[in-house]
């Protein structure tokens, strides 16, 4: 669950020098800037949980180990993530008593420009392919084929992912980057902040739970697949809006790049047997769009306005 925040239509600053690499020290003063934000929840976070039916969510205090692993993810965030958060975040919570199907959420404070992250803390400790494959369960419905859907992830942990994520939406809510359609971001892919274009509208990827539209039986999952196969998009879950599909390109893109990990989608018979597999990172497609979210981190600095 997260808001949908409408982006204000900040524009990026071009950059044409290059860019001097980052002193360790710089690094390091960054992310025990942002640690200083991790604390407890906000009211508005906590409502916004209780709204949507998680009545037990309660803060969670992190140890000394899980603080140690927060900031060794935020200081793993591209530099440009990085240095957006230390303008913008207000505050990074983690809670208990959300359900396993609940990440958490990014929010606005009031009026202020600053944003609260608020994450499930059982994130903490979860892998990544049990993270993605419960979340993408969401999508199908049991049907008695006795067909499975399994979604692997490896290079990292579902924590940075998360972050990755989370992050992504602020550094986009901030800069403006899917305010404009026509951008190297849209182009091709939305018409509008909440319609994709006619070609991409009518695929069956394109109309999963995530979309809004009802969930699929488990014998269908491959004839999904095979459709998002032919799309720009790098997961089922971009497809719900450009907030979402930015989040998961750069998130992924990071995570092939930098963690050398991979994406990759099974979908199973009732005997175990494998019915076909899809590796989202290697769709043509997303592969290059993946050349353009790398232009967009080799900014590294504030966007304009900050």
């Amino acid at each position: 669950m997260r808001i949908l925040i409408v982006a204000t239509g900040l524009m990026l600053l071009p950059m044409t020098y290059a860019v001097p690499q980052e002193p360790a020290q710089g690094e390091a003063a960054e992310v025990a800037a942002l640690m200083a934000r991790v604390g407890a929840p906000s009211p508005t976070a906590v409502d916004e949980f209780k709204k949507a039916g998680m009545d037990e969510v309660r803060p969670h205090v992190l140890t000394a180990t899980e603080r140690a692993k927060v900031a060794s993810v935020l200081a793993s965030l591209p530099k440009l993530n990085r240095r957006v958060l230390e303008k913008r975040l207000h505050s990074l919570a983690f809670v208990d008593g959300i359900p396993g199907e609940g990440t958490g959420l990014t929010s606005p404070m009031g009026k202020t420009g600053l944003y609260d992250i608020t994450l499930r803390a059982s994130i903490l400790d979860e892998p990544l392919s049990t993270f993605l494959t419960t979340k993408e369960q969401r999508v199908f419905t049991k049907d008695g084929s006795g067909v499975t859907v399994t979604v692997t992830g490896t290079g990292t942990d579902a924590v940075t992912y998360v972050l990755l994520h989370e992050s992504t939406h602020v550094t986009d809510f901030a800069c403006g980057i899917t305010a404009q359609p026509q951008s190297w971001f849209g182009v091709g892919v939305w018409a509008s902040q909440t319609a994709m274009v006619a070609p991409l509208a009518d695929s069956i990827a394109a109309k999963t739970y995530f979309r809004g539209g009802q969930r699929v039986s488990m014998g269908q999952a491959a004839t999904v697949y095979d459709a998002l196969a032919q799309t720009p998009f790098v997961s089922l879950y971009s497809t719900a809006e450009p907030q979402e599909d930015l989040a998961e390109l750069v998130a992924w893109r990071e995570i092939q790049k930098e963690h050398h990990g991979d994406l990759v989608i099974t979908v199973g018979d009732a005997h175990g047997k494998t019915l076909g597999q899809w590796a989202p990172l290697s769709f043509p497609a997303v592969q290059k769009r993946f050349a353009e979210v790398d232009k967009l981190l080799e900014l590294q600095g504030p966007c304009k306005g900050l």
